[in-house]
């Protein structure tokens, strides 16, 4: 009963590294589709976040019959509730990517992107750091790892700062141009912040320290 219970864990944390492989590739499409101008891939993305939904109502049904199935001792606890926040990130992290692809679509590749591409390319690349380090500090639960993801969401919180700032000196596209700029750059600072709640969730996982961080 117990090798059943334990392995019912183990299934539910393999949901939670696909969902977060998901996440990952969802938001380096995204980027795609922003800093390569693919447009024919937004739809690739926006169509994806469908899965990730799916893929979190699956950790949340696994959780219902662990719930009412099992008996969990004070660790397993730990772990299920856990495993619910951090599904619930990860979806959101999905509908960050999925806000990118979508915004990024209406940019002029010859106007509005060229005065912020070069910001744009750089939140990518942190994007992408942050996702692959999501993923492995869900694999191999290291707290040093799920720290450190919060230096990770400060590199893209400054990135924010700077692309903010282009848009309040020397903007030249236009206000609906700008909006745009300014919610693609928001889509990745919350990606970001929602890595890093997963990354406290590690640490109460592996510790049983609460960090009582809420969403802004």
């Amino acid at each position: 009963m117990r090798d059943t219970f334990h392995a019912d864990l183990d299934t539910l944390n393999d949901q939670l590294i696909e969902m977060s492989r998901s996440v990952a590739e969802a938001m380096r499409g995204a980027s795609r589709v922003l800093v390569e101008s693919d447009t024919a891939r937004a739809s690739e993305v926006i169509a994806g976040d469908t899965d990730i939904n799916e893929l979190q109502y699956t950790v949340d049904d696994r959780v219902t019959e662990i719930m009412t199935q099992r008996q969990a001792v004070a660790t397993d606890l730990r772990f299920i509730l856990s495993s619910i926040r951090i599904a619930t990130d990860l979806e959101r992290m999905g509908d960050m990517a999925r806000h990118v692809a979508k915004l990024a679509q209406r940019l002029d590749p010859d106007g509005a992107l060229t005065q912020t591409r070069p910001i744009f390319e750089a939140m990518a690349t942190a994007a992408a750091r942050i996702a692959d380090k999501t993923t492995r500090v869900l694999e191999t639960r290291d707290r040093l790892d799920a720290t450190q993801l919060d230096l990770d969401d400060d590199e893209m919180d400054a990135l924010y700062s700077r692309l903010l700032g282009q848009l309040s000196s020397q903007w030249t596209h236009g206000a609906e141009a700008a909006v745009d700029v300014a919610m693609i750059g928001r889509s990745y600072e919350r990606y970001g912040d929602h890595a890093v709640r997963i990354g406290h969730q590690v640490v109460y996982l592996v510790t049983g320290e609460i960090h009582l961080d809420r969403p802004q």
